[in-house]
Formats: structure tokens, C-alpha cells, sequence
């Protein structure tokens, strides 16, 4: 997959000149789309023959060598066998895109000699192939795909070893113009018969196992035409020790016109029959899911990101069997940090900061933009589910609180906890009161908590739970007996 995505990267800097120059093969634009991939690298390694391309019959032959890097490195830390150049070839179609194709295969080894002792690692890839049609505009494919068979890497130290493969991968990315100056940006693949295996002094082995793993990404609303610019620009001045007053200039125009860089970003990754073995035995679930969502950079900016379990499994044996029938067969945790000025800060920083300086910003202005991030001080974390659910119980809790990190007595919450079930919870626990003694104190609790419940519907319980500045609790609006 390395190499894929090293092809990819290469791909990703072609610019060409007009869609009837991209229909014609030539040696002339062979040595044009050659000097577009190598602007930014040392002579040097264009003369080294790091990037070359070549004209054929009916398509443009892209070889990139690894080798040449690893030789204007040498330092003797570090041996490398089996790197060889990796080719792809552009096929220019008569709307100016190009269809990209290769085919290769991955199996290196070496080792690097460290004060510790020498690190021995490996990369294999039996097969990899890459279909794809690339717009040099957006410098981005509008679709492509990517298949690999058998993934595999290992690493190994006088105090730790590490092993890990895959079966068979199979990705999809696609890109669509939506106007002059934005993209929406897909991606999604299936990675299937995921083995790792962890052995290290202090850890024991630890053996990692899921049959797949489905990957959702996407990212709606991409200003790729300003990102193009801003990237360019500093990739253009990476030689300086210092920008001029017109690009320090442009710089800031661009970072303002940046802004939100994209509308939404959401990435979900999915696992399933996930297992874990220790030296306590395997631990497994039927599945395990996390994932991120991002409103941009904006005034108003939400991260949010959480994680899912379904029939979680612990080995035999491992939990009292009183104890296990209170395992939950789902859970979920999903919660967002809420109302970040990330534009602000960013035009702050725009304003205030004198790119043709070392030093950009003064140590007050540093601490200006930390304020401006959290709005009068304030962290606002938004619970968007919390929740468990078994045969005998089914709790979620939902809500917001607010936090000052610089003033940690300060905080705030308004939440609520619903729950269903609440009879068979509490017949639960009574029933097992006599293996677990515990059980029947939590059962008093709870019907205690019962009393200063709302009814929710549905044959629901419901608690308003609000916890002021000053540390009085309100309980559906009601304060406690104690604090009246």
C-alpha cells in the first residue's frame, strides 16, 4: 500500500498544460509533465533519475525509483533489500484528465543498527493495482480504485516484536466538482483478515484479530482551488529563511479565503468479529466501530467523535457468573466538543502575525488566539450518547457541560438520564444479592432514585439532571433534600 500511495502522491503534483496538449504523446510533454512532479526536488535527485517519464506508443510511463532516496541518505544505520522502481502509466484522455494504471508487487527487508541493539523489519505486498482517472485541475482523482492481496509487516528489537497483515484490501475514492472552487471527496474500502501480533517484556503477547474492516470517509465541500494556492505558495518559499512583505501578503489573503476549508468531514470505521487475546485469554466482540465528524474551521466549529461495542465477549471463567449477566450486549459512547472559534483564531493570526519575522506572534498575541478558540473561557462538551443496553437494563444519557479549562472550579452540566427496564435491573440485582452483597445496596440506590423520576413514556424513567456554577443539583427541576 506504501508504494500505492507514493505513486498517488506523484500523481497528485501532475499539472498539465491544456486539454489538447493531454491528448498528444510526445517526448516534449513526457519532459513537461517530468519537470511538473520534480519542481520541488533537489537537483540532485532529478538528475539521480528519482521521478522520470518516459513517452510510449499510447501512454506516458511514470517510474518512480526508491532506491535514490535510500542512496542520498546513506548514513550505514540502516540496509535495505529488495526496493525496486515502481511504474504507472497515464493515459491522457480528450477532456484533459488522465487514466492511470499500474501493477506491482512489495517484499523488502533491512534493519537499522540503534544503541539499543539492531530493529529488523519487512514489508510485503503480494499484489497491488491501481485504476484511476485523474484531473490534473483538481489534482485529485475524480475516481479510482485500489485492490491489494496480502498486506503483511513485521519488526523485531531485542525488547519488542511486531507482526501484521491483511487478506485482501479494496479501496474506492472519488472526487466531484461541485463549482469553480469546491469538491466533495469520498473514500471507502474494505479491509479484510486483520492479524497483529504484540510480544514485548513488559506486555507478554498480545494477539489482535478482526475478519474486516470497513472504512466510510467523506468530506463535503472541499475549497481545494484556495488549498491549491496556499499549498503552492509555501512549497514555493520553503528555501527561505524568511518571507517578503508581498508573500507574507498573500499568504495571509489566502489563509482568510481558505476559511472553513471544508463543510463537513465524517470517517466511521467499522471492525467486526474483533478479537483480543492476552495472557488473561481472548476477549472478542461481534463488532467495533469509531468515527469523527467536523463542521470545518469555522466560527462555530463541532468535533465530535465516539466509539461503538456490540456483545462484548470476556474469556471464560474471567468474570463471576452474576457479574456477567450484567455485560452489555451494545454500548456507545459519542460526545463533541462544540463552539470553537477556529476561524477566528485563524483570522487573528492572519491580522496579527508578521510572516517575514521569526517569531510570528508575541507571547501575548499567542495567548489571544488560545482565548479566542474557547469563547469567554469556555469548553462546551455536547454528550450526544451515552449509552447500554442488555436484557435487563437499557440506560442513556444525553446532554452538555461546560467546562473552563483555566479555572477548573468552574464548571456546569444539563443532562439527562432516561432508562428502561428499571423493574428488571432492579430484579436483578435483588435476585443475586446473596452471591454479590453489593448488588443489594446498588438496588436500594436505585429505587431511591426511582422516587425522583419522571415518568418518560413507554414505561420509561427519566432524569433531568442539572448541576449549576455554584454546585447546586437540580433533579427534574427539584433541588436535593439536602441542599434545600
Amino acid at each position: 500500500m506504501r508504494k500505492q500511495i507514493l505513486m498517488a502522491s506523484a500523481a497528485l503534483a501532475l499539472v498539465s498544460a491544456s486539454p489538447a496538449l493531454a491528448q498528444e504523446i510526445s517526448p516534449s510533454e513526457a519532459e513537461s509533465i517530468q519537470q511538473r512532479l520534480t519542481r520541488y526536488l533537489p537537483q540532485d535527485m532529478i538528475d539521480a533519475g528519482l521521478i522520470t517519464v518516459k513517452a510510449a506508443t499510447s501512454f506516458y510511463e511514470l517510474r518512480f525509483d526508491p532506491k535514490v532516496l535510500l542512496d542520498k541518505t546513506k548514513s550505514g544505520m540502516v540496509k535495505l533489500e529488495g526496493l525496486k522502481p515502481m511504474t504507472a502509466y497515464l493515459r491522457p484522455s480528450a477532456d484533459g484528465t488522465y487514466r492511470i494504471e499500474a501493477n506491482d508487487s512489495f517484499d523488502i527487508k533491512g534493519d537499522v543498527d540503534l544503541p539499543e541493539g539492531r530493529n529488523s523489519f519487512s514489508y510485503v505486498i503480494d499484489s497491488m493495482k491501481l485504476d484511476g482517472v485523474y484531473d490534473p485541475e483538481i489534482l485529485y482523482f475524480t475516481s479510482a480504485d485500489w485492490v491489494t492481496r496480502k498486506i503483511a509487516f513485521s519488526s523485531t528489537s531485542p525488547k519488542d516484536s511486531v507482526t501484521a497483515s491483511f487478506g485482501e484490501t479494496a479501496m474506492h475514492v472519488s472526487a466531484e466538482k461541485k463549482d469553480a472552487s469546491t469538491l466533495d471527496i469520498s473514500s471507502t474500502g474494505v479491509m479484510k483478515a486483520f492479524a497483529e501480533t504484540i510480544t514485548s517484556d513488559q506486555s507478554g503477547r498480545v494477539e489482535i484479530g478482526a475478519d474486516k474492516l470497513d472504512i466510510d470517509v467523506s468530506m463535503d465541500g472541499a475549497r481545494y482551488k484556495v488549498m491549491q494556492d496556499l499549498v503552492f505558495l509555501v512549497l514555493d518559499n520553503l528555501h527561505k529563511q524568511r518571507l517578503e512583505a508581498s508573500e507574507a501578503a498573500r499568504l495571509k489573503e489566502l489563509l482568510r479565503a481558505a476559511l472553513p476549508v471544508f463543510d463537513n468531514l465524517t470517517e466511521t470505521i467499522r471492525a467486526s468479529n474483533v478479537t483480543v487475546g492476552t495472557d488473561k485469554g481472548t476477549f472478542g466482540a461481534e463488532a467495533v466501530d469509531y468515527n469523527v465528524a467536523m463542521n470545518g474551521i469555522a466560527h462555530s466549529t463541532r468535533f465530535g467523535f465516539g466509539f461503538g461495542v456490540e456483545k462484548p465477549k470476556p474469556p471464560a471463567g474471567l468474570l463471576p457468573a452474576a457479574y456477567e449477566g450484567l455485560l452489555p450486549e451494545r454500548a456507545t459512547f459519542r460526545m463533541a466538543v462544540a463552539d470553537l472559534d477556529l476561524a477566528g483564531a485563524v483570522k487573528y493570526l492572519a491580522d496579527h502575525a508578521d510572516f517575514t519575522k521569526p517569531k510570528l506572534l508575541t507571547d501575548e498575541e499567542e495567548k489571544e488566539i488560545g482565548r479566542i478558540v474557547l469563547p469567554g473561557g469556555a469548553m462546551t462538551l455536547e454528550f450526544e450518547d451515552v449509552s447500554a443496553a442488555s436484557p435487563i437494563y437499557d440506560v442513556h444519557l444525553t446532554g452538555k457541560m461546560t467546562v473552563y479549562p483555566d479555572d477548573k472550579e468552574r464548571h456546569s452540566a444539563d443532562v439527562t438520564i432516561t432508562m428502561r427496564d428499571f423493574d428488571k435491573t432492579v430484579t436483578y440485582l435483588q435476585k443475586n444479592a446473596g452471591a454479590v452483597p453489593e448488588f443489594a445496596q446498588a438496588s436500594f440506590g436505585l429505587l431511591m432514585m426511582k422516587g425522583l423520576a419522571r415518568d418518560a413514556g413507554n414505561g420509561a424513567q427519566a432524569w433531568d439532571l442539572t448541576v449549576g456554577e455554584d454546585g447546586k443539583v437540580l433533579i427534574n427541576g427539584r433541588p436535593l433534600p439536602f441542599q434545600q
